[in-house]
């Protein structure tokens, strides 16, 4: 059992001597003593943050996606990365190398560059959680909240699929899935960076983008409808899921919907042909699910009935999940 900050030695080990240079524009990066990290850009500066508490599967590598999403669907590139360590007194210095060493392959996906953060032990938590902060640069910010009366409603990949593999991580034995099953959730997790599909939205003609996180579809179209002033028509059996989340969800007593959903986007066009057409041409499926309205964010079952769409907190943490 063991408090506070890594001693210089187990700092060098398992962060310092992990991450790697690859950034032109950053001055500073992360070093021993040094509090800060600096950069210079000509460029926009977008920054994002994001902590990871509902997992700890993959968690450094998924820290990174999922900060950098963010960046991906402002329409920017990340260029640098602050990570937080927080781990509970029994954990070990492997334990924060291995997260390290994840996070920093994943990075490297990114031409993103680890440039400082914190590690330590502490007993305000009980599982290690990560958080990370990237910055990025861009010539155009794209507002999620910046749709427009009579744009489409697009939705990339599937719903769901973060979810998936956190709920099936944590009840494996209620589930019990075949070999085939497992085999596809791990695809679900290579699905989770939006960076293929958001380089290409921000030359086409779309007038938002958000990556579905926690809240999953119907939180991230309540959040865009909100900040927006706007309303919204989706149609639930037109959101794409997977038969599989749909299985998990089902047996766990989830609503799909509202499940997180890093991986995929809702996207607002003029002009949903040309966005699909486009997406395709690089292998990403695109569904249209809805429309901007100038009422109330509302969804539409099949049934007729009509659900008012508002933030709420994620699936994940659902009491009725045992």
């Amino acid at each position: 059992m063991r408090y506070g900050k890594l001693t210089s030695d187990e700092l060098k080990y398992s962060v310092l001597d992990v991450v790697k240079r690859r950034r032109k524009e950053v001055v500073c990066s992360a070093a021993l003593g040094e509090d800060c990290a600096s950069f210079k850009s000509e460029k926009l500066i977008l920054i994002s943050t994001d902590p990871i508490t509902g997992t700890t599967v993959d968690i450094g590598s998924l820290s990174i996606k999922v900060a950098s999403n963010d960046i991906y669907a402002a329409g920017g590139e990340p260029l640098l990365a602050m990570v937080t360590v927080i781990a509970p007194p029994d954990e070990s210095i492997e334990s924060i190398r291995e997260i390290m060493l994840d996070a920093e392959k994943e990075a490297g996906k990114h031409n993103l560059e680890i440039v400082g953060g914190h590690t330590e032990f502490s007993d305000a938590v009980n599982r290690i959680v990560v958080s990370v902060t990237v910055v990025g640069l861009t010539t155009n910010h794209i507002r999620a909240t910046s749709p427009k009366i009579g744009d489409h409603i697009l939705v990339t990949k599937s719903v769901g699929l973060e979810g998936s593999v956190i709920l099936a991580h944590g009840h494996a034995g209620k589930l019990s899935l075949t070999t085939k099953e497992r085999e596809e959730l791990s695809s679900y997790s290579e699905k989770i960076s939006i960076a293929k599909e958001a380089k290409l939205l921000a030359t086409l003609p779309v007038s938002s983008m958000h990556d579905i996180t926690e809240g999953g579809v119907l939180g991230a179209v309540a959040e865009v409808c909100e900040g927006a002033g706007l309303g919204a028509k989706i149609y639930i059996d037109l959101i794409p899921i997977t038969s599989l989340t749909k299985k998990i969800c089902d047996k766990l007593g989830v609503n799909p919907y509202g499940l997180i959903s890093s991986g995929s986007m809702l996207i607002t066009t003029a002009k949903p042909e040309i966005v699909k057409s486009k997406l395709k041409e690089i292998n990403v499926e695109s569904t249209e699910i809805g429309i901007i309205t100038d009422g109330v964010a509302e969804a539409i079952y099949s049934d007729g009935s009509v659900l008012n769409i508002k933030t709420k907190p994620d699936q994940l943490f659902s009491k009725s999940i045992k």
